[in-house]
């Protein structure tokens, strides 16, 4: 069985992390990860992403860092309806970080769009989510056990390591 994988972040950069496995019957992203650093870099999640967010089956999250995690509320919000399988320590984590993500994004465009008006500028920046998008992301996540294999998709199924990298991973 043929398959494929493609990098859309982590490559060239060590943020953003984003991968998508597919084979025959399925369509797996492992990670969906924010840039973070300098400002080019951020402007990349800004971007569509280089697959239609419906046709992805699952998401595997190997830990809760936003570089790994900070996309998947604009994932879900862009259509992608599959679990996302996760730790529950990453579960947990993503539950405090990716609504506080959706709430620091609104700040700083709400900002942005201030500072703009006063400049004369009509074109208003949204937030790439918000804590509400965040929170309905939530209940597409779905824990799996250390040392078990879990069935992600169709001829696809991952197992999940302690990799003391943080709490989770």
């Amino acid at each position: 069985m043929p398959i494929r994988l493609s990098f859309f972040g982590a490559a060239q950069s060590v943020t953003g992390s984003c991968f998508l496995l597919e084979t025959l019957g399925a369509r797996v992203l492992v990670d969906c990860g924010m840039f973070q650093g300098a400002k080019t870099e951020k402007e990349l999640n800004y971007r569509a992403f280089p697959f239609r967010e419906s046709a992805i089956d699952a998401v595997l999250l190997t830990h809760a860092h936003i570089d790994h995690s900070g996309l998947i509320p604009k994932l879900v919000k862009g259509g992608f309806a599959g679990p996302i399988l996760a730790t529950a320590a990453s579960i947990d984590l993503c539950a405090i970080m990716l609504r506080d993500s959706g709430h620091i994004q609104e700040n700083e465009v709400r900002q942005l769009n201030r500072r703009n008006a006063r400049r004369g500028r009509d074109r208003e920046v949204d937030p790439i989510y918000t804590a509400e998008d965040a929170e309905r992301s939530l209940i597409q996540f779905k824990a799996v056990t250390y040392h078990e294999w879990a069935l992600v998709a169709p001829g696809v199924r991952a197992r999940f390591w302690n990799a003391g990298h943080l709490l989770g991973s």
